[in-house]
């Protein structure tokens, strides 16, 4: 078994504002009418913030750039 590498941190903060921009905000609430969820927000200890999100019917999963457009990954795996 895997030690957890969020160190008490769930995948969802409480309040994902505070780690997204104002573009991934708005580009979040449109992708969330096409059936797409927050998965994750991961934020790593050095370096920048990925914002995942998943397909709710699909098997999809993207990055939502700092620009609010989603981009489709298909290697990422996400824990469960």
């Amino acid at each position: 078994m895997s030690a957890e590498k969020r160190l008490g941190m769930g995948p969802i903060p409480t309040s994902p504002e505070m780690y997204i921009n104002e573009k991934q905000v708005d580009g979040m609430s449109i992708l969330k009418k096409f059936g797409w969820r927050l998965v994750c927000i991961r934020r790593p200890r050095i370096g920048g913030v990925s914002t995942l999100l998943k397909h709710s019917h699909e098997r999809g999963i993207g990055i939502l750039g700092e620009d609010g457009v989603l981009r489709i990954r298909p290697e990422i795996k996400v824990r469960r």
